[in-house]
């Protein structure tokens, strides 16, 4: 199990319209938080199963009227990401 680390640690405010974290940003814009997931997929090859290279993605979450609830969509976005892609990509989560 692993230690709780608050949020206030996990992320970073930038200015009064952005917080940024290893894996994602939040910022204000047209009237809401919108937040972003960064991660890299891995490209396989099918045929022999040999790693291509990896390929920079990002996702988006919904509008939301507090920065919390962005930062907390983020950080479900990257954990779903992970679940589903497994060895197959790399999110930037500290510890």
């Amino acid at each position: 199990m692993s230690k709780h680390v608050p949020r206030k640690a996990r992320w970073t405010q930038i200015n009064s319209k952005e917080y940024r974290s290893t894996f994602g940003v939040v910022r204000y814009q047209a009237g809401a938080w919108q937040g972003t997931v960064n991660y890299e997929l891995a490209e396989i090859d099918l045929d022999n199963h040999v790693l291509l290279s990896w390929r920079n993605e990002s996702e988006s979450t919904g509008r939301y009227k507090r920065p919390r609830n962005a930062m907390m969509a983020v950080e479900d976005k990257a954990r779903e990401i992970r679940r589903r892609h497994k060895d197959l990509v790399k999110i930037a989560f500290e510890g």
